[in-house]
């Protein structure tokens, strides 16, 4: 082989390790939001068995479809707290919303499990919100400050939609 080809072929894995790291455009630095989604993962186990409102208890029916057809709703204690206090204001650091969403009013079908969770100094610009969207296993599809999320939920009281308090 030439060097030439030598070469070529050391370059490769080091080519390869600068792909796309889900959003990141440092060139495969480690992604820190991706860490953090991951980390959202873990920390939402059994949300399930986390409190719902008492107007949006169980599977209901989707404003806009966003998520799915319908969806389902639960909330960490923190996020609970602030609603059922009813004191106005933004929801606390470390405040956790998730949403599963379903093509169908049995919830048979999942679409997506999406968190949204306060994070002080993530990014004030659109409420310290840090959102992900994960496929039923745990996958990451999107995180982040996504245009998408912000966009739609800056209608929200504290970017929350469902619900004001």
């Amino acid at each position: 082989m030439s060097r030439l080809t030598l070469s070529t072929l050391a370059l490769i894995p080091l080519l390869a390790a600068c792909g796309d790291k889900g959003g990141d455009d440092t060139g495969g630095a480690v992604d820190a939001d991706l860490a953090t989604a991951q980390d959202i993962w873990s920390e939402i186990a059994g949300y399930d068995s986390w409190n719902q409102t008492a107007d949006w208890t169980g599977i209901q029916e989707s404003a806009d479809g966003t998520h799915g057809s319908h969806v389902q709703i639960w909330l960490n204690d923190l996020a609970y707290d602030t609603i059922e206090a009813g004191a106005g204001g933004d929801m606390p650091d470390g405040a956790i919303l998730v949403k599963e969403g379903y093509s169908d009013s049995s919830g048979a079908s999942l679409n997506a499990i999406t968190a949204m969770k306060k994070i002080s100094g993530f990014d004030s610009e659109h409420g310290d919100w840090f959102w992900v969207n994960y496929s039923e296993d745990g996958t990451v599809n999107m995180y982040g400050s996504e245009s998408a999320c912000y966009g739609c939920h800056e209608s929200g009281q504290d970017y929350v939609r469902f619900t004001t308090w």
